[in-house]
């Protein structure tokens, strides 16, 4: 018999995958509860599904499944060009956003090299790193600042073997928006410093007047920047896996001779290319959101042993002030009433004091913080 434990390369040995929100099957199956009937707060999408436009040219191109996807789709990057407001030689085409995080991590880190990541934030970027062979630094954010990135700290963290440096505007779980001007004084420090900056911009749809925030445009004068943005999310096309990158034409270049051939799938090209179309959608969209989280927000203030964190996309950070309950428990009590919450003890920088929840449906936000109160009251 072949020990094929003693094969596998170094780096990767102790991985194991990273907790995300979204298992509804698993939590379907465990109570016995239908998948239909379950109310998912733990994933931030739009609650509004994809947009009907995106399911109608999927559906009429169903028969095209027979080929391979279009290995150019020089027309798909040209539509994710002109809604980000870049040029068709700025973008990379990604099975679902993750896919571009491994992918720029591979080609930009090695064993013996740093990445740094302000926490808490997006798990993935860890994963990524620990897969590749390099070594994290984490900037602990406070959360009496709202967890805010302290710009001195991290100019300190930078080192010469400071490849990475991963950033999330808005940033998950936690919500915060940085302004332009904060991220610019990042991405011109870390240039002088030669290190890349990967910015995840997968929330910015839900902010209003997103192109005000957005950095896409700043490509064209750092080569060091790299800009993520997400279809998953607000065009809640997560079944179909597909995000997009902007860059400099040379950085693109290079993640394109690297990126793995067909990894993005016809259905998810004809999909997202009718969704970011959907001015209409986009509008509704933002719009519901934009009162419901009100609401939310509202309603988890009549709640006392609860602190809600500023967010100004379409999740909130919720910290658990009472001593006899934590996250977890709240999680799994919520998970047998059918409802969905994101458990965030496994978040660098949190503990099993935090939650994050969807911002949903107003009459699903209620019933949430309903039984919420119930269960609290029965601790």
């Amino acid at each position: 018999m072949v020990d094929v434990s003693k094969l596998v390369r170094e780096s990767i040995k102790n991985l194991t995958p990273y907790f995300h929100g979204g298992n509804v099957w698993e939590i379907s199956e465990k109570y016995n509860i239908p998948v239909d009937q379950l109310i998912d707060f733990s994933i931030s999408t739009n609650p509004l599904g994809a947009p009907k436009t995106s399911l109608e040219n999927i559906r009429q191109n169903l028969n095209l499944i027979q080929h391979y996807p279009d290995p150019d789709h020089e027309w798909l990057l040209e539509a994710f060009a002109n809604f980000a407001g870049v040029e068709p030689d700025n973008v990379i085409v990604g099975n679902g956003s993750t896919e571009l995080i491994y992918l720029f991590t591979e080609v930009f880190l090695e064993s013996g090299y740093e990445a740094v990541i302000p926490v808490p934030t997006f798990s993935e970027y860890k994963a990524a790193i620990e897969r590749f062979g390099g070594n994290i630094v984490f900037i602990n954010c406070d959360s009496a600042k709202n967890f805010q990135l302290n710009i001195e700290e991290l100019e300190k963290a930078i080192s010469k073997k400071t490849r990475i440096l991963f950033l999330c505007n808005p940033n998950s779980p936690t919500g915060w928006l940085y302004e332009k001007e904060d991220i610019l004084r990042i991405i011109k420090l870390a240039a002088e410093e030669n290190v890349m900056v990967f910015l995840d911009e997968d929330y910015i749809d839900f902010v209003d007047d997103s192109k005000r925030y957005s950095m896409a445009e700043y490509v064209r004068d750092y080569d060091n920047l790299f800009v993520l943005r997400s279809l998953t999310k607000f065009f809640c096309l997560a079944g179909v896996r597909i995000g997009f990158g902007i860059g400099s034409p040379d950085l693109v270049k290079i993640l394109k001779n690297v990126r793995m051939p067909w990894s993005v799938n016809s259905l998810a090209m004809f999909g997202s290319v009718e969704a970011i179309k959907d001015k209409d959608f986009i509008k509704r969209s933002r719009l519901l959101l934009s009162n419901s989280k009100r609401q939310m927000r509202e309603m988890f203030n009549t709640i006392p042993w609860l602190k809600v964190y500023p967010s100004e996309t379409n999740f909130l950070l919720v910290e658990i002030t009472r001593g006899d309950l934590n996250s977890t428990q709240l999680r799994e009590g919520l998970a047998k009433r059918g409802l969905l919450i994101r458990d965030c003890k496994d978040f660098d920088g949190l503990n099993n004091k935090f939650f994050r929840v969807t911002v949903r449906r107003p009459e699903e936000n209620k019933k949430l913080l309903e039984q919420i109160k119930s269960f609290g009251n029965q601790k």
